[in-house]
C-alpha cells in the first residue's frame, strides 16, 4: 500500500481544476518517468503515456482516468477583499459556507466562502446561491487586486488524511483515485507478458464536458477502452443497484453505452481467477468519459470500471486503498489477456 499511498500523495499536491490541468505537467511527468516508453501532452491538458508490448502488431487498449476536478472560478473582487465565485464542475452549493479554499492568482491565496450564522438565517432559501457566497481572504480590496484577477482558479483546501489504515480522505480523488491505480497498474505491467499496447491518459476536462479523452480516442483508434472514474458508495441508508460497496474490490459496470460482450468476458475471467470484483449496472449513459469514448471515430468498444467513493464533489471524498488496489490488479491482468476481445 505504500507505492499506492506514494503516487496518491503526489497526485493530491498540484493544481489540476478542469481547464488548468496543465498545472501538473511536471507531477504526471515524474510519475510516469521510468514507466512508459513516450509520454505527451496535448493542448487541452491531457497526458497520454505509451507503453508497448513486445509483442509486434499487438491490439491497441486505451485506459483513461481523469485529472481534472470540480472547483471554482474568481468573478469579481469586491470591498473589503472579498470575492465572488462560479463553480466550474458540478458543485452542491451547501457544502460551500465556512468551506476553506484556495485562490491561485499570483499567489496563493487562503480564504474562507463566507456563511451566514444560524441565528440569522431566517427566510433564507435552505440551499445558499451561488451569486451570495464570497470568499473572505481576509485582504483590502486594493491589495487583493493586486493578487488575484478574474478568472483565477479556486480550490478546496486539499490534505490527504488516512482514516483506519485503509481509507482516504481529501478533495479531489475524484478521480485521482483511479488514476492513482492506472499509474500503478503501468508501473507493474511486464512488456514480455503485455498483448496489448498500452496508451494511459491522464485526460482532461472531464467535469466540465468529457471532451479531454475524446480526441485522443479518435487519434489513437483503440481496440478497446477501459474507462475508470468513481462511482458512489454505498452508505448504511443507500441501497441504489446503481451504487457499490467500498472495501468490497473494483467494479465493471453494464450500461447501454459499454460493450457487455467484453464486459462479461473480463467478468469470466476474474471469477476464474478467484479475484474479487463488483457489478454495477447504469441502464443508461454512465456520466463518465465512457459515454464519449464509445462513440469516438468509427466507435470503440469500451468498459466501464470504477472505484467507489463516498462524500462525492465535497472537500472530504473518501476511498478505500483496497479498492484503488484492486483495479489495478485488474487492469495488469486486462493487459495480459487479449483474449477478453473475443
Amino acid at each position: 500500500m505504500e507505492k499506492l499511498k506514494q503516487i496518491l500523495n503526489s497526485l493530491m499536491d498540484c493544481l489540476s481544476l478542469s481547464g488548468h490541468e496543465l498545472y501538473g505537467e511536471s507531477t504526471i511527468k515524474a510519475l510516469a518517468e521510468g514507466i512508459c516508453d513516450e509520454i505527451k501532452t496535448d493542448n487541452m491538458g491531457t497526458f497520454l503515456l505509451i507503453k508497448k508490448s513486445a509483442r509486434e502488431n499487438a491490439p491497441k487498449l486505451l485506459i483513461d482516468a481523469h485529472y481534472d476536478t470540480v472547483g471554482l472560478m474568481v468573478t469579481g473582487i469586491k470591498k473589503g477583499g472579498f470575492l465572488s465565485i462560479t463553480s466550474v464542475g458540478g458543485l452542491d452549493t451547501n457544502i460551500l459556507p465556512s468551506t476553506e479554499v484556495t485562490v491561485y492568482g499570483k499567489e496563493k491565496v487562503y480564504g474562507i466562502i463566507t456563511s451566514t450564522p444560524p441565528h440569522l438565517r431566517s427566510g433564507e432559501p435552505k440551499s445558499p446561491k451561488m451569486d451570495g457566497l464570497y470568499i473572505d481572504t481576509g485582504y483590502s480590496k486594493e491589495k487583493i487586486e493586486e493578487l488575484v484577477s478574474i478568472g483565477d482558479p479556486v480550490v478546496f483546501k486539499n490534505t490527504v488524511d488516512y482514516i483506519n489504515g485503509d481509507y482516504v480522505t481529501s478533495a479531489y480523488l475524484d478521480d485521482k483515485a483511479c488514476l492513482c491505480s492506472a499509474l500503478d497498474a503501468l508501473s507493474k505491467m511486464d512488456k514480455d507478458q503485455m498483448e496489448f499496447d498500452i496508451y494511459l491518459t491522464a485526460s482532461a476536462q472531464e467535469e466540465t464536458g468529457k471532451c479531454g479523452v475524446a480526441r485522443v480516442a479518435f487519434d489513437i483508434e483503440p481496440d478497446l477502452a477501459v474507462i475508470t472514474d468513481v462511482n458512489f458508495a454505498k452508505t448504511e441508508d443507500d441501497e441504489s443497484f446503481e451504487c457499490i460497496e467500498a472495501g468490497k474490490g473494483a467494479s465493471i459496470d453494464i450500461s447501454a453505452v459499454t460493450n457487455r460482450r467484453i464486459s462479461k468476458n473480463i467478468m469470466k475471467y476474474l471469477t476464474s481467477e478467484g479475484i474479487e470484483y463488483q457489478v454495477c449496472c447504469e441502464p443508461g449513459a454512465t456520466s463518465t468519459n465512457a459515454d464519449f469514448v464509445s462513440i469516438s471515430g468509427q466507435g470503440v468498444p469500451t468498459v466501464l470500471m470504477s472505484v467507489p467513493l463516498k462524500s462525492m464533489h465535497t472537500p472530504s471524498e473518501t476511498v478505500n486503498l483496497r479498492d484503488i488496489k484492486s483495479l489495478s490488479e485488474i487492469l495488469v491482468k486486462i493487459a495480459y489477456h487479449k483474449d477478453i476481445l473475443n
